[in-house]
C-alpha cells in the first residue's frame, strides 16, 4: 500500500490517513510517499513499516548510525536540522495549547552527539554470546550495539568488557553505565545473588574496565555495592558530590551546565531557595554556592545523603520527603521568596496545588515531559502566576524526549 505522509507526530512517526483511518508511519517524514507492509492497531490507529520510500522529501538525511530504523532509541535521525529543530520545539508548544497555556517559546539548546554519560540497558545471554543494548521500538527485543553516536566514548567502549562479564550475574537482565568525573559507575539489574567467585574476580575486571563502582541489585532492592575502587564524583559547579548508585543524574553534563545556568540566573534576587525534588543538588548546591540559603526537599534517603554531605559547607539544609503524598504546605512554603521544581515525568501536581495556595513570589520549573509541564503551569496561571518564556533544552538526542523549563511570576495586583 502507498500513503503519502502529511504530518510528525510526538514520538516523530510519520501520519498519514488511509480508508482505515490514521497510520502512524515511523522513518518517514512530511510529504513523502511511502510504501508500507501490513498495518497493525495501534491505539486509536494503525502502525506500518516502511517497505520503501517512493517519493523522498528534501528534509531527508542519512541516519548517523548503522542502527537506526531498528534500535528504538533514536526517532528522528533521519530528520535534518531544520526539521528535527521544528519538530522538538512544536512537541512543547503542542503541550502548552493543548493546554490553554499562553507562552514564548524559545528556540532549542541543544547538546553535541556523544555527550550523554548515563544509558540503561539490557542484556541476554544467547548460546555463546551476550548481546547489550537498547531495545528495538515497542517490543522486548534487544539490539546488540556495536556504536551509538549518542553516548560518550567511554559508555560506549565499555560495552565490549561488560558483555565478557555480565554472564557471571545472570544470562538476562539490565545495566545502567554513568560516566562519572572519576571513572564508570555500573549498576548490574538481575535475578540471583552475585556469587564468591564473582565478587573475587570483579576487582581485576574493574580495574581493567576503568570502573570505579560495580553495584548489584535484584530490581526489587536498593544497589549493593560489590566492588568501589572509588566514590564515583560528579561535579555540579564547583560543587562534587559522591553519587549513591543508580541516583538520578541529568543525561548530559553540557545540559545539566546549561539548566543550571538558567536556575541560577532566574533566582538571582532571591533569598531563600527551596529545591523540591532536588535528587543530588544539581541545583540546590550551585546554587548555595551562589550564596542563597537552600532548602533541598527530595523522597530518596540515599540522595539527600549526598546533598547534605556535600552541602554542609554552604549552610543546605536538607529533608527526605514524598512530595506526591506529603507536599510543603503554604504555611512551610510562606519562608521561602523562591521555589525550583526539577519533578519526574508526572509533574508536580500535588506540590504544585500547594504553590498556587501559597503565593511564592518567584517558581522556576524544569521538566522532562511537556505534558505535565502544561498541566501544572495551567494550574500556576490560574493561581495569578505569569509564565516567562519557555526554554526548551534537547538532552536525548534524536528522541522525542525534552526537558524544558521556565520562570513563573506572581502577577502584581
Amino acid at each position: 500500500m502507498e500513503i503519502r505522509i502529511n504530518s510528525l507526530g510526538a514520538r516523530g512517526d510519520g501520519i498519514a490517513e488511509s480508508g482505515e483511518g490514521t497510520v502512524y508511519v515511523p522513518d518517514a517524514l512530511p510529504g513523502e510517499l511511502v510504501r508500507v507492509g501490513k498495518t497493525l492497531r495501534r491505539g486509536d490507529g494503525q502502525r506500518a513499516v516502511v517497505r520503501d520510500v517512493v517519493e523522498a522529501s528534501p528534509d531527508r538525511i542519512s541516519p548517523a548510525c548503522g542502527h537506526f530504523g531498528t534500535c528504538g532509541g533514536c526517532a528522528a535521525q533521519h530528520m535534518d536540522a531544520g526539521l528535527y529543530a521544528a519538530w522538538k520545539r512544536d512537541l512543547v508548544r503542542n503541550s502548552l495549547a493543548r493546554a490553554g497555556v499562553d507562552a514564548e517559546v524559545l528556540t532549542t539548546v541543544s547538546v553535541l552527539p556523544s555527550t550523554r554519560r548515563r544509558v540503561r540497558l539490557g542484556f541476554r545471554q544467547i548460546r555463546d554470546s551476550v548481546i547489550a543494548g537498547f531495545r528495538e521500538a515497542g517490543s522486548d527485543r534487544i539490539v546488540d550495539l556495536a556504536e551509538c553516536p549518542v553516548a560518550t566514548s567511554r559508555v560506549v567502549g565499555v560495552l565490549s568488557a561488560l558483555r565478557c562479564f555480565l554472564p557471571r550475574f545472570a544470562n538476562h537482565g539490565e545495566v545502567a553505565v554513568t560516566e562519572t568525573d572519576n571513572g564508570l559507575d555500573v549498576v548490574v539489574f538481575a535475578k540471583g545473588e552475585p556469587d564468591l567467585d564473582l565478587r573475587m574476580d570483579a576487582p581485576a575486571f574493574c580495574d581493567e574496565a576503568g570502573i570505579c563502582r560495580l553495584s548489584w541489585s535484584d530490581g526489587d532492592s536498593l544497589p549493593e555495592p560489590i566492588l568501589v575502587a572509588g566514590e564515583p564524583l560528579v561535579r555540579f559547579g564547583d560543587v562534587a558530590v559522591s553519587m549513591p548508585p543508580d541516583s538520578f543524574l541529568q543525561p548530559t553534563a553540557p545540559g545539566e551546565a546549561a539548566l543550571r545556568d538558567f536556575v541560577i540566573d532566574a533566582v538571582a534576587d532571591s533569598t531563600a531557595v527551596a529545591d523540591l525534588y532536588a535528587g543530588c543538588g544539581a541545583f540546590a548546591l550551585p546554587v548555595a554556592a551562589a550564596g542563597k540559603t537552600v532548602h533541598a526537599v527530595e523522597a530518596v534517603a540515599a540522595q539527600c545523603a549526598a546533598v547534605q554531605a556535600a552541602g554542609d559547607h554552604w549552610g543546605v539544609t536538607v529533608e527526605t520527603r514524598d512530595l506526591v503524598r506529603q507536599p510543603l504546605r503554604p504555611s512551610e512554603l510562606i519562608r521561602f521568596d523562591a521555589v525550583v521544581l526539577d519533578p519526574p515525568r508526572a509533574g508536580a501536581g500535588p506540590q504544585v496545588e500547594q504553590l498556587s495556595a501559597a503565593g511564592v513570589p518567584l517558581v522556576v520549573y524544569v521538566s522532562c515531559n511537556p505534558a505535565t509541564f502544561a498541566r501544572d503551569a495551567r494550574v500556576l496561571a490560574d493561581a495569578e502566576y505569569a509564565i516567562g518564556p519557555v526554554q526548551p533544552f534537547d538532552q536525548f538526542l534524536w528522541s522525542h524526549h525534552i526537558e524544558l523549563a521556565a520562570v513563573f511570576r506572581v502577577r502584581q495586583s
